[in-house]
């Protein structure tokens, strides 16, 4: 990319227990939990005050990480991303009008649930890039003319498939930024023109198959037991 955004604030606190990313008035627990299927992840223990992340809330603990890779915490969420799927608590639903991503969805029995008449009617009148949100930004929609597969970092920063992946235009440009840091170009898992809805999982990871790339994930199951997480907080309650 040509506009190098600046490179983020990255603490590694005390006992490196915990990360803090100031600039995301977040604060990630060192302890990684996994691997476990969707379900599994929603529900463990992350620790007093910490939560399964959602992918935007995943997306700036890989790329400050890998942007302070001289940090012991850094080193153990890069090496947990290429060993399996980092998971975030979001879910992706295709239908045959495009597709819809939801953070902290509904779940019964184990299952997402997510209906396309439900997620519709919460959308509002923000739009960015062809990506449609909810006043929240919690529940994004796009149709299917975005690009797929193997893709250049500025490519992946306008793609409005991965704009509504992320959960906004910033958080695809650090996901771009990242992915800068892999020899190849990154590839962009995705489902497209289905014919009945399919529910998947959001997540990220750099699995070395005689490859060295960022791999952004929309087209996991829900049920697939090899995903990894990090529990999450915020820094500042207030803020």
């Amino acid at each position: 990319m040509n506009n190098k955004i600046q490179k983020p604030s990255f603490e590694e606190v005390v006992g490196v227990t915990t990360m803090n990313l100031p600039d995301e008035n977040l604060k990630f627990s060192s302890q990684k939990i996994g691997p476990m299927n969707f379900n599994d992840l929603r529900n463990a223990d992350y620790g007093e005050g910490f939560r399964m992340p959602t992918i935007g809330e995943v997306i700036p603990l890989i790329y400050t990480s890998l942007e302070n890779k001289d940090y012991t915490t850094a080193k153990k969420v890069i090496k947990t991303l290429k060993q399996k799927w980092v998971t975030g608590n979001t879910g992706i639903l295709y239908t045959p009008e495009g597709m819809f991503v939801q953070d902290n969805p509904s779940m019964e029995n184990g299952k997402i649930i997510m209906d396309s008449n439900q997620l519709e009617k919460k959308l509002g009148s923000f739009e960015e890039k062809g990506v449609v949100f909810s006043d929240d930004k919690s529940i994004r929609f796009t149709n299917y003319d975005f690009q797929i597969e193997s893709q250049s970092s500025l490519q992946l920063a306008k793609n409005k498939g991965i704009i509504a992946y992320a959960g906004g235009e910033e958080k695809a440009e650090q996901l771009a930024e990242a992915s800068e840091h892999f020899k190849l170009k990154p590839y962009f898992w995705a489902l497209k023109n289905v014919d009945t809805p399919q529910i998947r999982v959001a997540d990220l990871d750099s699995v070395s198959f005689f490859v060295d790339r960022l791999n952004v994930g929309t087209d996991n199951s829900e049920v697939f037991g090899s995903g990894f997480s990090f529990g999450v907080s915020e820094m500042n309650k207030g803020k």
